[in-house]
């Protein structure tokens, strides 16, 4: 009973590291949005910070990243690339992160201000932290009205 017992605990760590490999190679999550892995592909995107509102400021960056990614990587490495220029700041919600500010530009319920984030200039429907981003795509987050 032991020797089987032993035998089972084997094939159970075996299948266990088995599904590990699978689900790290992207395995179920192939049908579910999610990007395949890609450790070795790199891309390149065009992110902009606009202020819609007040008209103050309008800066691009060109940014490399792993393919995979999300426009919230984008931003963390145009911040970490010029930080005067793309530094933000957001909170976590149930959603996920929410841009607050950007160059200290904050978003304000009273007045009607908000972070918005585009795609080719098309606003987006998911958040930063769940927007996948392609190569060559012009990225951007404008301060805007609702």
């Amino acid at each position: 009973m032991t020797a089987d017992r032993g035998r089972m605990k084997s094939l159970v760590i075996t299948l266990a590291w088995l599904l590990l490999l699978f689900l790290a190679s992207g395995g179920l999550c192939r049908g579910c949005g999610a990007p395949p892995p890609a450790i070795f592909s790199r891309i390149g995107v065009t992110y902009t910070v606009s202020d819609s509102v007040y008209k103050s400021f309008n800066d691009s960056i060109y940014v490399t990243l792993p393919q995979g990614s999300f426009f919230f990587n984008v931003m963390d490495i145009a911040q970490t690339l010029d930080s005067r220029k793309f530094s933000f700041t957001y909170t976590l919600s149930v959603w996920g992160a929410y841009i607050t500010s950007v160059r200290g530009l904050q978003a304000n319920d009273t007045q009607r201000t908000y972070w918005q984030l585009l795609s080719n200039r098309v606003p987006l429907k998911l958040g930063a932290g769940c927007y996948a981003v392609s190569s060559g795509e012009s990225l951007e987050v404008s301060f805007s009205k609702y």
